[in-house]
């Protein structure tokens, strides 16, 4: 009797859903989930399609960082179809009730959702009839070379750099299809047309494009993950071996007289990298090679993505420049690759400041001088209470002699900080300020384009200017051209990015600290000030690019395609893709923070200021 009066509370309690957790393997709160171009989710509840903000303690960007790490290539079906298990495996699991906070339109509202299994099956329904048709391993080879004729019409319906790179992809599509029928295949597998269509996209310059074949699964592949048994890294634009000597992140030369790498199997090593390590060919040299080695290090999956198979030893070279030694290694499945101190602790960072940690943003230097650490372009609706605390800070900053804004290895994101900054940063005297021009690809050229607005990017007559910000414009305009020509009727009217100086703008310089790992809208901030008269760019060239991605899948192979559908300019008219922005001051890593993670390029930079 009492073990059937204690499961009777359990029933009531859990009928009446006062806060308990569900007991439901599969459940959501919301009907159906598609996914933008900038892959964000949109969810629909009550029938209204909405931009998830926070679902109960957890930000849109906490869950899906979590199921990229936690469930690779299939993140966006288990975000969406398995909540309940993503948000228990984060030590979260849900209630029966949720709290939403949704938005439309700009607007947002906070609702109660509720978990149930019916309304998990009307997302797979809509997943199985709107999301992506699993394909074979293999496809005929007149669907290939189908796929290939719709790789060829997409780039000239929508892709952006066709218009200004020199590679002949025509010929380079062409000569992919007779090797196809030359070879007389039978079927062609769909890992080596998506490595081919890769290299095609590579050459083009296109940045933010990629080629993925999102079927594909690694652990299927033995030789994917086979590393090289030591770490890579790049000491004063050379590629060296380094051994580890712990786990505080300290390194030393695996072949003290002879620390360069010269060749991996014969073949130099600039050449290897530049040969194999397409995907970052047009990349800034800086940024070329430091992201080339990185595929290096990571041989397995280099030489898959090459359509090569992996021999068995790897002969390497080693040099110190006038004399060497050859060494035959094995290949290990373990992670060695080069890890910075610098760059751990700005992980770290980035992750804190996303949990809403903001201490170690800010810190007052030797000699009074300001420094700011941005390792993320972090979206102030993503991240609550941010803006408020940078704009405390900026205020706070006024009386340092000088100010250090920190953006290595930023990856991007959006421009909310670059807005926030220069308000702060502009001097009135140069304020309204043209930053960057962008060209959309598009035969709608009076259209207002909601991926450019939510760039700041708009067109001369757009409601967004005043008849300062023309004028502005059009004092810019008399002196500005693009390094290269393009077809203009391609594309739509020039959307301009205009900054404005506050009421009162830091008196004092600032100096941007920038690398090659400087990337998308970080890169975009660091090019938006660069020519102001109080601004100094510091470091190494960044690695530039500023894309508007479009995705389609392939109708055969269902090969996934990003091209980017814009032209973005600095100010000195080249594209930020393939030269990124260069510094007024260069100050390289060297080799004492290559190996012991000692910060020689902030020191020189304070140091400077310090003698000023």
């Amino acid at each position: 009797m009492k073990s059937y009066l204690s499961l009777l509370v359990l029933f009531l309690y859990a009928s009446f859903g006062i806060g308990q957790t569900i007991s439901l393997e599969k459940a959501s709160p919301f009907t159906a989930v598609k996914w933008t171009d900038r892959n964000q989710p949109m969810v629909q509840f009550d029938d209204e399609w909405f931009a998830l903000i926070k679902l109960d303690n957890h930000t849109t960007k906490e869950l899906l960082d979590f199921c990229k790490k936690e469930f690779g290539d299939k993140w966006q079906k288990r975000f969406s179809e398995d909540l309940v298990e993503v948000l228990t495996k984060m030590g979260t699991p849900p209630s029966q009730k949720a709290t939403l906070v949704l938005e439309k339109d700009s607007n947002q509202i906070q609702v109660t959702g509720t978990y149930s299994l019916e309304n998990r099956q009307k997302v797979y329904l809509h997943n199985q009839q709107h999301g992506k048709k699993k394909v074979f391993k293999r496809i005929t080879s007149s669907q290939a070379i189908e796929d290939i004729d719709q790789f060829y019409d997409i780039l000239q319906t929508e892709s952006s750099y066709i218009h200004l790179t020199d590679h002949d992809f025509k010929t380079a599509i062409d000569s992919l299809k007779a090797m196809i029928i030359l070879k007389s295949m039978d079927s062609v597998d769909i890992n080596y047309l998506t490595h081919e269509l890769a290299k095609i996209m590579a050459e083009i310059g296109d940045r933010h494009s990629s080629v993925k074949n999102e079927w594909f699964e690694k652990k299927n592949l033995s030789t994917y993950n086979l590393q090289l048994p030591f770490s890579l890294a790049s000491v004063n634009g050379k590629v060296v071996a380094l051994r580890s000597l712990d786990v505080d992140g300290n390194y030393d030369y695996l072949h003290k007289d002879f620390p360069f790498v010269k060749s991996i199997n014969g073949i130099p090593m600039d050449v290897f990298i530049d040969s194999m390590a397409y995907r970052s060919k047009k990349a800034p040299e800086q940024a070329k090679l430091s992201r080339g080695i990185l595929e290096v290090q990571q041989l397995g999956s280099l030489y898959f993505k090459n359509n090569l198979e992996l021999p068995s030893k790897i002969k390497i070279v080693f040099t110190n420049g006038k004399a060497e030694i050859s060494e035959t290694v094995s290949l290990v499945n373990k992670r060695l690759g080069y890890e910075s101190r610098i760059e751990r602790n700005i992980l770290y960072h980035r992750r804190e400041i996303s949990k809403g940690n903001f201490q170690n943003i800010f810190k007052v230097l030797k000699g009074n001088i300001g420094y700011i650490s941005l390792p993320q372009m972090f979206s102030f609706d993503n991240v609550h209470g941010l803006e408020a605390y940078i704009d405390s800070v900026l205020a706070n900053s006024r009386n340092t002699k000088a100010l250090i804004v920190d953006l290595r290895f930023n990856p991007g994101g959006t421009r909310d900080l670059l807005q926030k900054f220069a308000g702060h940063i502009i001097p009135e005297s140069h304020s309204p300020w043209v930053a960057n021009v962008a060209y959309l690809r598009t035969d709608k050229k009076e259209a207002v384009h909601g991926s450019m607005s939510a760039r700041f990017l708009y067109t001369y007559n757009s409601n967004h200017f005043d008849d300062l910000d023309r004028k502005a414009i059009d004092k810019f305009s008399k002196s500005f051209a693009t390094e290269k020509e393009f077809d203009i009727s391609k594309f739509s009217h020039p959307h301009y990015m205009v900054l404005k100086g506050g009421a009162s703008h830091y008196q004092h310089p600032v100096y941007m600290l920038a690398n090659e790992h400087s990337f998308s809208a970080a890169s975009v901030f660091i090019s938006a000030f660069k020519g102001l008269p109080n601004v100094k760019i510091v470091g190494v060239t960044t690695d530039g690019s500023s894309g508007n991605s479009k995705r389609v899948h392939l109708n055969n192979s269902s090969i996934r395609l990003r091209v980017s559908t814009m032209l973005s300019f600095q100010r000195n008219g080249k594209t930020l893709d393939g030269n990124g922005t260069r510094p007024d001051l260069y100050f390289t890593k060297e080799v004492e923070q290559v190996l012991r993670g000692t910060d020689v390029q902030l020191q020189k930079l304070t140091e400077a200021i310090n003698k000023m």
